[in-house]
């Protein structure tokens, strides 16, 4: 996987941009509140908006790596680490 992040046309399947967020992802990216979600196994999110252009909303660190994807329930993430469990939701 390479920590490429790739936006392909819908059409075509011809690439749009690439994009290198780094690091080895075993989880899969998610969509959840407009935004993608890519969790890589040194514990580092980096969100990104979809589009014509790479958007880069957020880069998030915790201190253990991701191997599972994400759940979304309504507002709340739910990210499983190699060491916890965590619920992340926006309130608003």
């Amino acid at each position: 996987d390479q920590g490429v992040a790739t936006c392909l046309d819908v059409k075509t399947g011809e690439p749009i941009w690439q994009q290198r967020i780094g690091g080895n992802y075993s989880a899969s990216p998610v969509f959840a509140g407009g935004n993608i979600y890519a969790s890589n196994e040194d514990g580092q999110t980096t969100v990104f908006r979809p589009g014509n252009e790479y958007e880069e909303v957020a880069v998030n660190q915790l201190e253990d790596g991701f191997m599972a994807s994400p759940a979304i329930i309504g507002n709340a993430m739910i990210l499983r680490t190699r060491s916890a469990v965590y619920r992340v939701e926006n309130k608003n």
